[in-house]
């Protein structure tokens, strides 16, 4: 209960600070509410979560998910990026998971890649209205669309 009074603390903290924006101090208020109303601390849902508290909840989930703590270890990318798509449409603001995904996948063009399948590729497209199926060039050349496989995915990424 008292790690979830941080949401509180800060928002009390923020309006007390001069020209700290109401959106801010808001956010900080929010950042932990989902829009399906099983958030905290006052399970708001949609439309009464200010948007910047949405934007700020999804960066956060990322790097939460995305960091080692003191009591796990992080989550590899690929593992951290499915697990929020999946969320798409629950927790999270859709058009603000979106955006964020479409962004974050840009980041891995180019990059080397292993499929599901097993297949070992590089990054080529990322489609615009599915961030995770992108166009993967194999190492023989060939050319893969995720697209045409829906149970074909990303499981690592080489750096």
């Amino acid at each position: 209960k008292e790690i979830k009074r941080h949401t509180l603390y800060g928002y009390q903290l923020l309006r007390k600070t001069p020209n700290i924006p109401d959106s801010v101090a808001l956010a900080a208020l929010q950042h932990h509410e989902r829009e399906n109303g099983l958030g905290y601390p006052f399970q708001l849902i949609g439309e009464q979560i200010h948007l910047v508290s949405k934007i700020i909840a999804v960066a956060d989930v990322f790097h939460a998910m995305s960091s080692s703590r003191v009591y796990r270890e992080a989550d590899p990318f690929h593992k951290v990026i499915r697990r929020m798509n999946d969320d798409l449409y629950g927790a999270f603001n859709p058009s603000v998971m979106f955006v964020f995904l479409s962004n974050i996948m840009e980041t891995m063009l180019g990059k080397k890649v292993q499929l599901s399948s097993g297949h070992i590729g590089t990054i080529l497209y990322n489609h615009p209205f599915y961030p995770l199926k992108s166009l993967i060039q194999l190492e023989d050349r060939s050319i893969i669309d995720m697209r045409e496989d829906k149970e074909l995915q990303i499981e690592k990424v080489f750096s």
